[in-house]
């Protein structure tokens, strides 16, 4: 009987290389049974979380999104935690030996380690290893230890997977339940099942309104929304309808407005609101939660135009040539009508006519959505057939679709265009320049007349609120125009443009006229040799008349602040001689621009007056209440998002959509901060900004506001 042979001893390398392969396989069954594990937790979380939407049903506000998170988290620690550390070479060797089926010898062990620190293994050690390795069943050691990792970790999944497959089929039957039920109920049985079912999520359709042709949008769960005014906001829902509350906001109060109810679809609810131009808050209540709609109306704004050619006023010594006219008109969301208007005055005096010209008139249809036009036409000088002295007024106008019969049209600003009177070239030679502002005052003071009469001829037939706002947009040009006589008086007194600035006695400012009740007057007290002249100075001549048309102008506003065009008049009468007695004044037209006033040194030297006394500090001014109010609600907000994420959020909306018409800058912050909230983690930083926006910040104890994802 022959004996067995001995198999061929492996090379170092061989053997090295099997062992650690086998490490390999043994470290994967250990990883393996980890990552069941953690499966295992991440299932027992969304089976408690089941268990309790079931059982607890304030807790079904939460969404699954939460809980998912949560079990994430929770595997995610269970696979770290201890996770396993791959064995090293020396103890794969040992487990091998272990299970050859004879008392270990440790040569195979010895081999390994040898060979691991790169010593040198002698042919004997080799052999006997060689021998352990040949012997031991290997493959059959792995899978029982397959067997034994994973047997307890899959069984713990698949049980969790069965309680979730049972749980979402009670909880499918419950909800079919509830709906056959929802189905025969009427009355007050209706309304108590809607208050037992907790509030789920909505969708929402934006339909906006008719006039301009755009497409309904759909959004999906959002708690607050921009709409364009006129748009109707629809809110769907899954179950029986809610209680619903609307109110409008408007600043630091809000009231509510008509009832609105939500109805049943029969697949659902559904409730609708108009956006207006105050934000308004839904708050739909169901099952002992509350949920919040913020919708805020957006206003359709008005055309935006510019004229871009001719780029500035000019003075044409003969009417011929063409002038290229360029504007551009924007709209956001379409325009549909674009035209330059031309308007042409001619004559002097009491006897002139006036004619309007329309040049490039466009339209389009409300279904193009045209946001941007160019308009491109030319003016022939020599067509119009004007005289010397005539005027030509041009702006661009144009309109969108909106179709308030009051709607405002959007129109750039006024070139003017005169041509020159024969008798202006005989004094002096000079740069050319635009029209002089006494004339533009003449022409703009006789059209407002002409206007402010013809207000007070057709009052009769207008409603009081109509004519209260013609006559304070009369007012506003009456005021432009107030302005720009007197800037031509400082202007020509001190090289100064500015009529609005403070000149009264004592300012330290001499420049020969004071302001005394929103009116000008000479000044008794003048350095400036204008009154040492004698009243019979060209000086005097030019100014004296400019004043009395600035304090004509005064009174003329004043009554059409009031809404009384027809006490206007007279005052406005007054104004337009006065201007006609300052073009009289002088026959020098200067055209140029104005010499730089040199100041005399060694006059004013020492001129000021100082009585050696400090001036009293004023009182500050008291703290806004609104702004007191809002600042100590945000504080309080920001302690709530410690407790209740949720209703520190419904609240910071709301005193967002409180604060969206007078402080739009504090709405915008509280825009951030509410983002910041929806995304997690920290916001203590956005609510000081908030805070610092309204000017109130007081350093107080650290605290750290945390924010949370809002369901």
């Amino acid at each position: 009987m022959s004996m067995p042979l001995d198999p061929t001893p492996l090379s170092p390398s061989t053997l090295l290389t099997r062992v650690e392969q086998l490490r390999d396989g043994l470290h994967a069954v250990r990883r393996t049974r980890r990552a069941l594990l953690s499966v295992g937790v991440l299932l027992a979380v969304l089976v408690v979380a089941q268990t309790a939407r079931l059982v607890f049903p304030s807790v079904a506000a939460m969404s699954w999104a939460v809980w998912g998170a949560v079990g994430l988290l929770l595997a995610g620690v269970m696979y770290l935690w201890r996770a396993p550390v791959a064995p090293d070479v020396a103890r794969t060797a040992l487990w091998v030996e272990e299970r050859a089926g004879r008392e270990p010898d440790f040569s195979l062990t010895t081999a390994i380690e040898l060979l691991a620190t790169r010593q040198p293994a002698g042919e004997t050690l080799l052999a006997a290893a060689s021998r352990v390795l040949e012997r031991a069943p290997l493959r059959e050691a792995i899978t029982a230890d397959k067997t034994t990792a994973w047997r307890g970790p899959a069984i713990f999944a698949v049980c969790c997977l069965l309680l979730l497959a049972i749980g979402a089929t009670v909880s499918r039957g419950t909800t079919d339940t509830a709906s056959v039920a929802s189905s025969v109920r009427s009355g007050p049985a209706r309304e108590a099942a809607a208050v037992s079912a907790p509030m789920g999520a909505w969708t929402i359709q934006v339909q906006p309104p008719a006039y301009t042709e755009l497409p309904a949008r759909t959004l999906g769960d959002v708690n607050n929304l921009t709409a364009l005014r006129g748009s109707r906001v629809v809110l769907r829902g899954e179950g029986d309808p809610p209680m619903v509350a609307l109110q409008r906001l408007a600043g630091d109060s809000s009231r509510a407005v008509s009832p609105v109810r939500a109805d049943s679809t029969g697949t659902g609810w559904q409730t609708s609101v108009t956006a207006t131009a105050a934000p308004l808050t839904l708050t739909l209540s169901r099952g002992g939660t509350r949920r919040l709609l913020v919708v805020e109306g957006r206003a359709d704004s008005v055309p935006l135009v510019s004229l871009d050619a001719p780029a500035r006023d000019s003075v044409f010594r003969e009417a011929r040539g063409v002038l290229p006219l360029i504007a551009t008109a924007r709209d956001d969301i379409g325009l549909s009508r674009a035209s330059l208007e031309l308007l042409v005055s001619s004559g002097e005096g009491e006897r002139f006519t006036v004619k309007a010209i329309t040049r490039g008139d466009t339209r389009w249809n409300a279904s193009s959505h045209t946001r941007t036009v160019t308009l491109r036409s030319s003016l022939d000088l020599a067509a119009l057939g004007l005289q010397p002295g005539d005027v030509v007024h041009l702006r661009a106008v144009a309109r969108d679709g909106h179709p308030e019969s009051t709607r405002e049209f959007g129109s750039s600003e006024t070139r003017a265009f005169r041509i020159a009177r024969p008798a202006e070239y005989d004094s002096l030679a000079v740069e050319p320049a635009p029209p002089p502002e006494v004339d533009k005052s003449l022409m703009s003071q006789r059209m407002l007349l002409m206007l402010t009469e013809k207000l007070d001829k057709a009052q009769r037939r207008m409603a009081r609120p109509e004519v209260v706002r013609e006559s304070l947009r009369l007012a506003r040009d009456q005021a432009r125009l107030r302005l720009a006589v007197g800037d031509v008086v400082f202007q020509r007194l001190s090289g100064e443009s500015s009529a609005e600035h403070a000149h009264a006695a004592g300012d330290g400012h001499d420049h020969g006229v004071e302001l005394q009740g929103g009116k000008l007057a000479m000044s008794t007290s003048s350095t400036t040799g204008m009154l040492e002249e004698g009243n019979d100075s060209p000086v005097v001549a030019i100014n004296q008349p400019l004043l009395e048309a600035y304090n004509a102008m005064w009174d003329a506003g004043r009554a059409l602040e009031q809404g009384d065009p027809h006490a206007a008049i007279p005052p406005m009468k007054r104004a337009l001689e006065a201007i006609e007695r300052s073009r009289a004044a002088s026959r020098l037209y200067l055209r140029g621009k104005p010499p730089q006033v040199i100041v005399d040194i060694a006059k004013v030297r020492l001129a000021g007056k100082d009585t050696g006394r400090v001036n009293v500090r004023s009182a500050r001014v008291a703290r806004p209440t609104g702004v007191a109010a809002r600042d100590a609600r945000l504080v309080q907000v920001a302690q709530l998002a410690n407790s209740n994420v949720a209703a520190a959020r419904d609240s910071l909306a709301v005193l967002r959509a409180e604060s969206l018409v007078d402080a739009p800058a504090f709405a915008e912050a509280l825009s951030r901060t509410l983002e910041a909230m929806s995304g997690g983690g920290d916001v203590t930083t956005r609510f000081v900004e908030a805070r610092r926006v309204l000017g109130i910040v007081v350093r107080t104890r650290a605290t750290t506001w945390s924010r949370g994802v809002v369901p």
